[in-house]
């Protein structure tokens, strides 16, 4: 190889190599699991409140338009509601909630909820629903509020019932 091929090759593998290490950066595992909720900072998702309450906060974890992305709100119910609405090109993932007594992230799928009056079991939004990571937790909390302990699939149904009572049944979209 003569001198002129080199210096070329040379220049070359110089101008390839920003693109090279800015392409490996890029390859970030891909996001799962739940937030790493910021108290005090992050906003909810769907009525816009700073969540001040971490016992509350729960999350969804989202895809749109090819990028995950956390979502997270303050309140269970802002959460149902979110989930209700047509979000046009949005799939959720997973969904977590926080343990009301332990503050740890529980997956929605396995928490057991405890859904009573909201002016005795006071929530960050008025939706009167926590969750926790057991039912015998859920249960011991209910003794003393009242209420009743639903799993997520029960939780979404008695959540619209309860919206359709206060609000009014909803209009179809047109």
């Amino acid at each position: 190889m003569n001198r002129r091929s080199l210096l070329r090759l040379s220049a070359v593998a110089l101008c390839l190599l920003p693109t090279l290490l800015l392409a490996g950066g890029c390859d970030r595992a891909e996001l799962n699991g739940p937030p790493d909720l910021r108290v005090g900072r992050d906003e909810c998702g769907e009525c816009g409140m700073i969540i001040n309450e971490d016992r509350c906060s729960c999350a969804f974890l989202i895809e749109r338009e090819g990028v995950r992305e956390h979502v997270m709100f303050d309140d269970i119910g802002c959460l149902l509601d979110f989930e209700h609405q047509s979000n046009e090109g949005v799939r959720i993932i997973d969904g977590f909630v926080r343990d009301h007594a332990s503050r740890a992230w529980v997956p929605v799928d396995t928490a057991a909820f405890l859904m009573a009056d909201r002016e005795i079991l006071k929530t960050p939004m008025g939706s009167g629903i926590v969750a926790f990571g057991t039912r015998a937790d859920a249960q011991s909390l209910r003794a003393s509020v009242g209420g009743e302990i639903l799993d997520y699939q029960q939780l979404r149904p008695a959540r619209r019932a309860w919206m359709e009572a206060r609000f009014g049944k909803e209009r179809p979209a047109s």
